[in-house]
């Protein structure tokens, strides 16, 4: 019997866990490989020591089968996470190909509504579930991943590919001490979590502002962000929570102060965003389902007309 291969893609923050945690207990598998495709310094660390996790007082070390920027050294996985930003996304999945066969099931755990359709989109054919990560966790150098937030879940599945499989990865995972669920409606779950990372993204980078400073000051525009997106998910038949408006901002008033999101953050280096996928994906949405959402389009305008967002005073 051949052994079950799970290669993971992008090992920042996310995937530097998730593949850390799975490096580390299928390290002498004699049933599981792990891979890494990463690049530059931190592929460097990698093979010389490995993948190191710090999370609270505790440090979890790993080595995977084989840490690689050439997937033709692979060769086709049974498991491939995707753990890239989503601007990366069609440029990461073209340079991936050695990897993905037939049988390749991709699982996405990227930041957006649409992950999935737009993989089935660049791959037609491909098996595609759909997957999102509740985690704070950030890449502080090469090879070395600190996981800062008390929550650590995973959500993945389809809700119209093999069950059997399915219930396989989450026995992989859960093996590795990863705490994973695979939801009745995988989708629903998608759109939950995309309303927190989306309302929040929008606009601490439209604020310049950590998330504690935006909902001190700025709670009414989180609200509206929240009334809009929840509008657009139910027109496209997403039920919602009723209170998740302000569930949401909740849960966000639990990060610790000056805790920010990766779309700020890129904006502050002056990087590539996420906005097309965050923001402006809802503007679209809403544009074709004929629902208003004035202050999305206000901020989406703002965040595009300008290299780097307003101020907050």
């Amino acid at each position: 019997m051949s052994k079950i291969k799970i290669v993971i893609s992008g090992i920042g923050g996310v995937g530097g866990y998730y593949g850390g945690l799975l490096a580390a207990h299928y390290e002498n598998s004699k049933n599981v490989d792990i891979h890494f495709v990463s690049r530059g310094e931190n592929l460097k660390a990698i093979r010389e020591n490995g993948i190191q996790i710090k999370r609270s007082f505790r440090k979890i070390a790993g080595k995977p089968k084989l840490a690689t920027d050439n997937p033709e050294e692979i060769g086709q996985a049974d498991y491939l996470f995707c753990c890239t930003k989503s601007y990366d996304l069609e440029d990461n999945l073209r340079h991936l190909s050695p990897v993905i066969g037939k049988q390749t099931v991709i699982i996405p755990l990227l930041n957006g509504a649409d992950i999935t359709e737009q993989i089935r989109q660049i791959l037609p054919g491909s098996r595609a579930w759909q997957g999102c990560v509740y985690i704070g966790a950030r890449l502080v150098a090469p090879g070395l991943v600190e996981k800062f937030s008390l929550k650590d879940k995973m959500l993945f599945g389809s809700n119209d590919d093999d069950k059997e499989q399915q219930q396989q990865l989450y026995t992989l995972l859960n093996n590795a001490r990863i705490f994973a669920s695979i939801p009745d409606d995988i989708n629903t779950e998608i759109w939950k979590k995309f309303f927190m990372i989306s309302t929040a993204a929008t606009i601490t980078s439209y604020f310049n502002a950590p998330i504690n400073e935006v909902i001190e000051k700025h709670s009414d525009f989180f609200i509206m962000l929240g009334y809009e997106l929840q509008s657009v998910a139910e027109a496209k038949g997403i039920v919602l929570p009723d209170d998740i408006v302000f569930n949401s901002i909740k849960s966000q008033q639990m990060m610790p102060n000056g805790s920010t999101t990766s779309m700020h953050a890129d904006f502050k280096r002056g990087s590539k965003t996420e906005i097309e996928n965050l923001t402006g994906y809802v503007i679209r949405e809403a544009e074709a389902l004929g629902v208003e959402v004035p202050t999305y389009q206000f901020i989406y305008k703002g965040l595009t007309r300008f290299p780097y967002p307003c101020n907050n005073d």
